[in-house]
């Protein structure tokens, strides 16, 4: 059997739309690097933090990172889920009402949240989804520490939890993969769930939340796992190269290897950083730019209430 044929069949979407619900993790870089340095560090528990909602250290700063995705199947079937769930319970509640996120839980239009990691901007917002759904399925990484677990159980989850794990991929729908990555990162923080999507005679889209794992380990993992994985359409999300404006060598090969993929659209955002992808810009990547409103401060990436449409 050649390594062709070992490949998992992921399937195809006829479209995908990604509407970024915040990609605004926190307000001042300044307050969280003070809080997490008065605390000792990046090697610490985020449990350690006092931030909302374990305590009331800087409510203000709490934002959040979150993203609606619709999946159309190629006989018409339609998907609605929900990918991070935020921080900050003010800035999550306006998010999710300005996009309508908030009715299309209560009518029980979108049928999971899928929590990308356990990172605090992507995940303590919990309770902004369960107060209008309560019983809605989440799907976790492996690593999850217990104290998350109790985040989701005092908001009153009463659906089904599922922890997906390494090298189990998880087909939600045809063309829709849940991936499960083992990594160890700021924060104490454990494991990353990432997004693998066929689209109809364009190829893959990989969707992350801040893509921990390495972007070029993740979009290589494509490669070996799905058939046609080497097509690389399109990304979305968090790709982690310089959330606080750092900038070497090594992140400059990593923008550069990027360019290597046959990449026809470039959303990135978030912890991306404004650096970085001004960096892609100049090299001639294919980034989709944004609108800079609803709080997202620059045009350079996809923001607060922009889209990115594939198919």
């Amino acid at each position: 059997m050649t390594d062709a044929q070992q490949r998992m069949e992921l399937g195809v979407l006829r479209r995908l739309k990604v509407r970024c619900i915040s990609e605004t993790g926190w307000f001042d870089d300044a307050t969280l690097l003070g809080d997490v340095k008065a605390a000792g560090g990046m090697s610490v528990s985020q449990y350690q933090l006092r931030w909302p909602p374990f305590g009331d250290l800087h409510p203000e700063n709490a934002a959040g990172s979150s993203a609606l995705i619709e999946a159309e199947e190629v006989d018409g079937r339609i998907h609605k889920l929900l990918f991070d769930t935020g921080w900050g319970a003010a800035w999550m509640k306006k998010r999710f009402a300005e996009e309508g996120v908030d009715k299309m839980l209560a009518d029980g239009e979108i049928e999971c949240l899928i929590i990308s990691h356990e990172h605090f901007d992507h995940f303590w917002g919990i309770g902004a989804t369960l107060r209008h759904r309560p019983d809605i399925t989440i799907y976790l990484p492996a690593g999850f520490h217990q104290e998350g677990m109790e985040l989701i159980k005092a908001n009153g989850h009463r659906g089904q939890l599922i922890t997906a794990r390494p090298d189990e991929p998880l087909l939600l729908f045809p063309g829709f993969a849940l991936v499960n990555f083992e990594m160890s990162t700021l924060l104490q923080v454990q494991g990353e769930n990432v997004l693998y999507c066929g689209i109809q005679d364009k190829g893959i889209a990989m969707l992350t939340g801040c893509g921990h794992g390495g972007v070029i380990q993740l979009l290589e993992y494509a490669g070996r796992t799905f058939e046609n994985g080497e097509r690389i359409h399109a990304v979305y999300g968090g790709l982690h190269i310089s959330p606080f404006g750092e900038w070497d060598d090594d992140r400059e090969q990593l923008v550069a290897a990027l360019g290597r993929y046959p990449i026809e659209k470039l959303g990135c955002n978030h912890c991306t950083g404004p650096k970085a992808v001004q960096k892609m810009i100049d090299m001639g990547l294919p980034i989709v730019r944004g609108s800079a409103r609803n709080g997202s401060r620059t045009d350079l990436f996809l923001g607060n209430g922009d889209t990115l449409e594939l198919g």
